[in-house]
């Protein structure tokens, strides 16, 4: 292996991720974790859990897609009970939308989910396995900003759509 390359990239190590995942995440329990969501409608429910309550223009800059996309993301939400939405009392042309304890109960129940089989993997490494494993992950936020930043910068360079977010 040559001084630049990464271990894992190479297509190998990528199917071998995936052999030895595939069982720990069954579709079964993605579905019900996921709640049969898409996952632009899984970040835009998660934004809205997060802030609390939002307006249509944030969850569409959080999602990434133009407001028309995010509006037919909060209808299917919404037509599951998870959020509700209603026009601004400041400025009619603002959609506020809040998450409710229907979907509160369903992104806490995701969440927990997804710790207790990441709990059980975590609880079957050595300490110092652990030790170095955290570090890692604590790296993880700043390197995909990263990878992130040059990704738009890539897509900016190639001429995409400008967007306009409307509050």
């Amino acid at each position: 292996m040559g001084e630049n390359e990464v271990p894992f990239a190479s297509e190998g190590f990528y199917w071998e991720f995936i052999d030895a995942t595939k069982d720990a995440f069954s579709t079964e329990r993605w579905q019900s974790m996921l709640m049969d969501c898409s996952k632009n409608e899984m970040l835009a429910l998660v934004h809205v859990y997060r802030a609390g309550e939002t307006t249509m223009s944030r969850v569409a800059e959080y999602v990434g897609v133009p407001l028309n996309t995010a509006t037919g993301i909060v209808t299917r939400l919404e037509k599951r009970g998870l959020v509700q939405r209603w026009r601004s009392e400041q400025d009619k042309r603002v959609m506020v939308v809040r998450i409710t304890d229907q979907g509160t109960r369903q992104v806490n129940a995701v969440i927990e989910a997804i710790g207790t089989t990441v709990g059980r993997v975590f609880a079957g490494l050595e300490n110092e396995e652990r030790q170095v494993l955290l570090k890692l992950i604590g790296r993880l936020p700043a390197l995909l900003q990263e990878e992130a930043e040059t990704q738009k910068t890539s897509r900016t360079k190639k001429g995409s759509m400008k967007r306009i977010a409307i509050d």
